[in-house]
């Protein structure tokens, strides 16, 4: 059997397997100027009869920087302690043979992190507590701010990168964990614009500045994301602080310069490609399709596009062509048709496969611009296929929780950009905000002028945009006047021309910087196993490759465990929204996204679980292709039948070949079948495009009627003709895109029969 490929497969609950180990998640936080720095506390607690040793691979922002570790067990604190990864790995074997309690954190990298507790007791409550700090990047003039609260099943095979078995996370709906959060933002942005898109939030004034509370009944299933939008221009930063862990270079510089926008330029070769895989059904592709609207409307006539679609196979929609009229109202009824049906993310593959389309001659400069959620765990060999290409990679990652650690490493290994939308964000926004880096003049490879010389100083990206921040860290021997600060680049012939400037200075005591800067320098170190690299790590007590953080709560004699420790993993929630299992629909207010719950958060309080779960498993490549795939969700049926597409088809053809008394309505009739909420929801939205229910209903009878899977019925489109024909075809190709987003997975075959049926708002899986 081949290991080569990693499915999402339902596996049964054992009865006798311990209860939910992992209680709830707790975040509080200060957002002070760009530095957020953020305590994150989990709560376990072992509520079996069995000793257990306990592991949860959780995410981190990919650019967070430890700087705190300590866990209380049974109301007892101890610190954590940054060592080489061997002394920890011992110390907790140790521990863990005497029988107290060791905790080990480790950082497995791109953001994710493994926490290890060994020998929790029965009735053992245990809270471990994160300290981390992460600088923020203006993005086109906004500061995206985004807590990871879990990790989304991915595509490819998790020990090839690294990962050990008790380490991969696995996904399970039987999971459920409460989550808090709470954010300030000090006075520093006091005028900033605050919007919060995935949750409710509740505001309120303090000392600090203004607090923004998620309102209860926040779950760990989505990225919590705030977005904030300053009143006015932001001046390029110059930060100094004393370095006390560097002796050599013990005063040390961030600079935050902030580029203008500069001329754009008049053409683009633009390669869009649109992951298609299972994992993308549902909310984002939906997003995907909002985005590519808004990259069309962007294009002109000078500039150039194609657009290929991928999964485990690649295909190329349409091929390199001028983006004229013309070819962009040919292309809206293949974003309309598109789905999440192409199997698994092979994103080598799809990558190879563009960067071999030839553009436009005259347009020699290429970008592909990838929209994704990047759920995939080899993604070393896609930088590496990447970089030798030439080209730039603009990513959008999309979805409630998108691997942004390998997407973020991918497009700036190719001194392109990345950004990230979840459900609820202004996708079209996202679409003008990449075009604009992409139209930026090329610079040779920018430099920073300090003023002095450093000991040492970080790179600069490979790429600067105008819009974004630009973070640049220097050491020095002894304290020196250093601003302005200038960062400057190279045109084509040459010359130096100066981007930005530091206008602000400001002094930062304690030891947060040095070590953010630290941990800068050690991401730029090519060997990760350097003996530099350790050097800072252990320096300034910071998570790598070659340390861990370790802890061991000394139990008394009688408390110690005598029991051998069983292994329990803790899963992570399913993403809300991914692969079409839920959804996430915006709410009547502009700072509030709510969830469509998964069955086990709609149960009440003390209720069962649902008796299933998600898990990792591996498929055999050798496997007979036209074998049944497997049932990857048995909901069980509704007490009402719904009626279905082709009832709902034959309903509206009914109304319109027959005589109608004087105020029936199409509206009405189609009203008053069963309809699931789904339909009803997709209806709603098409009719707020056209303002019109009765219209709605009819370019719904043409969504069924059309689709690929649809019913192809000569006299039902005879019937549609005159009253659509005053609609505007952009207008329809728009509403078929919404409709193939709401009800691309309402479960037909290919005589638009329900496979099978489903509560009303539970969407069922997809395969990956």
């Amino acid at each position: 059997m081949s290991h080569d490929t990693a499915a999402f497969l339902l596996t049964p609950v054992d009865d006798e397997a311990p209860r939910p180990v992992l209680c709830g998640v707790q975040a509080h936080g200060v957002l002070d100027g760009v530095l957020l720095e953020l305590t994150v506390r989990q709560t376990y607690r072992n509520a079996s009869r069995q000793n257990l040793e306990v592991v949860y691979t959780f995410p981190l922002p990919s650019q967070a920087v430890l700087l705190g570790f300590a866990s209380e067990l049974n109301g007892q604190r101890m610190q954590g302690q940054v060592v080489r990864r061997q002394q920890a790995e011992q110390r907790y074997e140790e521990a863990l043979r005497e029988g107290n309690a060791p905790v080990m954190l480790q950082a497995l990298g791109d953001g994710l992190h493994t926490a290890n507790i060994g020998n929790l007791k029965p009735q053992d409550e245990l809270v471990i507590e994160l300290r981390y700090a992460q600088l923020l990047c203006f993005e086109q003039g906004r500061l995206r701010l985004s807590i990871p609260t879990t990790i989304a099943p991915r595509h490819g095979n998790p020990t090839a990168a690294g990962l050990q078995p008790q380490q991969v996370p696995t996904a399970s709906l039987h999971a459920a964990y409460p989550l808090e959060v709470s954010v300030v933002v000090g006075a520093g942005l006091g005028d900033a614009a605050v919007e919060c898109a995935t949750h409710r939030v509740a505001v309120e004034p303090c000392a600090e500045g203004r607090r923004y509370r998620l309102a209860p009944g926040a779950w760990l299933d989505r990225d919590v994301v705030f977005s904030v939008q300053p009143a006015g221009p932001v001046p390029s930063l110059l930060v100094t602080s004393q370095d006390r862990a560097a002796p050599n270079a013990g005063f040390v510089a961030l600079a935050a310069f902030q580029p203008p926008l500069e001329t754009p330029r008049a053409a683009l070769a633009l390669k869009l490609l649109v992951d298609c895989s299972g994992s993308m059904a549902g909310d984002s592709l939906a997003s995907a399709k909002s985005v590519l609207h808004g990259v069309l409307h962007q294009l002109g006539d000078a500039d150039s596009l194609s657009l290929t679609r991928f999964g485990s196979t690649v295909e190329h929609l349409l091929p390199p062509s001028r983006a004229v009229a013309e070819v962009k109202h040919h292309v809206q009824p293949a974003l309309a048709r598109m789905e999440a049906d192409l199997g698994g993310t092979e994103m080598a593959l799809a990558l190879r496969a563009v960067f071999a389309l030839e553009a436009p001659s005259q347009l020699a400069t290429q970008d592909v611009l990838l929209l994704t959620d990047g759920e995939i765990w080899e993604i070393d060999a896609v930088i590496a296929s990447a970089q030798a290409s030439q080209h730039r990679l603009f990513i959008i990652g999309l979805g409630s929780c998108p691997a942004e650690g390998p997407l973020r490493r991918l497009a700036e290994a190719t001194g392109g950009a990345a950004e990230f939308v979840t459900p609820g964000e202004a996708l079209e926004a996202a679409a003008r905000r990449m075009l604009t880096r992409m139209r930026q003049p090329r610079h040779a490879e920018a430099t920073v002028d300090w003023g002095a010389t450093p000991v040492w100083q970080t790179r600069l990206p490979r790429s600067v945009y105008g819009g974004d921040t630009v973070i640049a860290f220097a050491g020095f021997a002894a304290p020196c006047a250093l601003t302005p600060c200038l960062m400057a680049t190279g045109d084509s012939d040459g010359r130096r021309a100066t981007l930005a400037r530091t206008s602000t200075h400001a002094e930062s005591g304690g030891a947060t910087l040095p070590r953010m800067a630290a941990a800068h320098r050690m991401a730029q170190i090519d060997a990760p196993d350097a003996p530099e690299a350790l050097a800072l790590a252990l320096s300034h007590q910071l998570l790598s490759d070659q340390t861990h953080c370790i802890l061991v709560h000394v139990r008394a004699a009688e408390d110690q465990a005598t029991d051998e420790a069983e292994l329990h993993q803790v899963s992570s929630m399913l993403a809300a929204g991914w692969g079409a299992t839920s959804t996430v629909r915006a709410a009547p207010t502009l700072q509030t996204v709510a969830a469509m719950p998964s069955p086990s958060r709609q149960a009440r309080p003390g209720a069962a679980p649902p008796e299933i779960k998600f898990s990792l498993a591996f498929f055999d490549d050798g496997e007979d292709a036209n074998a049944p795939a497997p049932a990857f969700l048995r909901a069980q049926p509704s007490a009402a039948p719904f009626a279905t597409l082709r009832e709902v088809a034959e309903a509206i053809h009914a109304f319109l070949r027959a005589p109608q008394p004087h105020g029936a309505s199409l509206d009405a009739t189609c009203r008053a079948l069963s309809l699931h909420d789904d339909l009803l929801a997709a209806i709603a939205e098409v009719g707020a495009l056209v303002s019109e229910p009765s219209m709605a209903w009819l370019l719904l009878g043409h969504w069924i009627n059309t689709r690929p899977s649809g019913l192809h019925d000569p006299a039902l489109r005879n019937a549609l003709t005159a009253p659509l024909s005053p609609v505007d075809q952009s207008l329809v190709h728009t509403a078929m895109g919404l409709l193939d987003q709401a009800l691309g997975l309402y479960g037909l075959d290919d005589g638009c029969n329900p496979r099978q049926r489903r509560p009303a708002g539970a969407l069922r899986p997809a395969a990956v």
